[in-house]
């Protein structure tokens, strides 16, 4: 791991986006989750996004880092950011201790095109990452017809940091009845584990979710019937 530089780095990378006449660079790092209580952020993200794709490979600060991330996350971002976030998460994904890496994952996966897919499986396929895969699980519903997208999820329901997302990842693949279906081995191969009781969890709810399905399915064929009768 890179050893965290002592220079302002938050300081510095807001010089470099006011040098290159960033909107609001003074507002670098400022995100507002509610606007009825703070203003909108002025920071320009899109004007951003090609000064911190290049400032990113210099920064050893995780906390600024994590800031440029969170920043990358914008469509402008996709795929020019692609390569540099790539870089950072194989540096710091790895890390156990604050966020940076599952904030970078999030940015990776946003940031990644289509042809990337057989990157993203490699990183989530490797616990050396840890939960810091997660986000990258979540997002790969999007790269569903790539070749080993679908049999990295079946793995990886089977795996404690990133079952949970896999799990709701994998439904979006092959949807409902196969994720059943497969839900139903991690429970049998699992007993008496979190990943047997999560499993259980998210059968229930699809299940609910397939019932509700066939409800409303049954009350629009009522509805038909009498129409056609009257016809």
């Amino acid at each position: 791991m890179t050893v965290v530089s002592t220079t302002d780095e938050r300081a510095l990378v807001r010089a470099l986006l006011a040098e290159h006449a960033v909107a609001g660079a003074e507002f670098f790092g400022r995100f507002v989750n509610d606007s009825r209580y703070f203003d909108n952020s002025a920071f320009d993200s899109r004007a951003a996004t090609p000064v911190l794709v290049d400032v990113l490979p210099r920064l050893t600060d995780p906390a600024v880092i994590e800031t440029v991330a969170l920043h990358l996350k914008n469509p402008a971002a996709r795929p020019k950011a692609f390569g540099a976030l790539h870089a950072a998460f194989l540096e710091w994904g790895t890390a156990s201790r604050g966020r940076v890496g599952w904030q970078l994952g999030e940015a990776l996966v946003n940031a990644a095109p289509l042809r990337e897919a057989p990157v993203l499986i490699d990183i989530v396929t490797d616990p050396r990452y840890g939960v810091n895969r997660q986000q990258v699980v979540l997002g790969l519903p999007r790269f569903r017809r790539a070749l080993d997208t679908e049999r990295a999820l079946r793995e990886l329901i089977h795996d404690p940091e990133v079952a949970q997302q896999a799990m709701y990842a994998l439904r979006r693949v092959v949807g409902p009845q196969l994720t059943v279906d497969a839900l139903e081995g991690v429970r049998r191969a699992h007993p008496d584990t979190v990943l047997e009781r999560q499993a259980r969890h998210e059968i229930r709810k699809i299940n609910r979710a397939l019932r509700r399905q066939d409800v409303a399915g049954a009350d629009q064929d009522a509805v038909r019937e009498p129409e056609t009768a009257s016809a």
